[in-house]
């Protein structure tokens, strides 16, 4: 009986080993999840931003005045700035979701595609980040002009940085696609 009990003692120890060493999808899905709903968010920003910069845009094709000049450099730093800053904090925390996923014991595929959208919302968040030099040139800016030749520059490097977290998102799409079997449905 003392034998039997050391042995059972030693089979118990090896399973919970085994169960502490197995698969961690579940965990990787929950945080999955949590990111999903950041980048719902973000996305959101991502509209807010649109609308503003429209306005933003107007306002300044209408600019007549330095008093002008003064309220467009004050929307941008009052509407757009703040969007950009939210954008730029759920793309953020998504992306460390998805980090924080691919450390976990996951299939390959799985840990490949967890890795590539870390690195896409990452540089997401690097995207919003860059945007905000558009509205900070402006305010530098002497006029139209001046602020019209200065702004291609953060303007080319924001679609820069969006081009690579696209490429990104495309393959982490391929990744998805290739391996459909190691994905939660629904």
């Amino acid at each position: 009986m003392k034998n039997f009990t050391a042995i059972l003692a030693v089979l118990m120890m090896i399973f919970a080993g085994l169960a502490c060493s197995g698969d961690e999808t579940d965990k990787a899905n929950v945080l999955v999840d949590e990111a999903n709903k950041l980048v719902a968010e973000g996305n959101k920003n991502v509209q807010d931003a649109e609308t503003k910069g429209k306005e933003f845009d107007t306002k300044v094709s209408e600019i007549e005045s330095n008093d002008d000049h003064k309220k467009v450099s004050e929307f941008g730093d009052k509407e757009l700035v703040p969007i950009y800053d939210k954008m730029k904090d759920n793309y953020q925390k998504a992306g460390e979701k998805f980090e924080a996923a691919g450390k976990l014991k996951v299939n390959d595929k799985y840990k490949e595609y967890l890795d590539a959208k870390a690195a896409e919302f990452k540089k997401r968040a690097e995207y919003a980040e860059s945007l905000k030099a558009i509205p900070k040139t402006f305010a530098a800016s002497k006029d139209e002009k001046d602020y019209s030749e200065s702004v291609k520059k953060d303007v080319e490097k924001a679609q820069k940085i969006l081009k690579e977290a696209n490429e990104l998102a495309e393959k982490a799409t391929k990744i998805q696609n290739d391996n459909p079997g190691i994905f939660k449905k629904g």
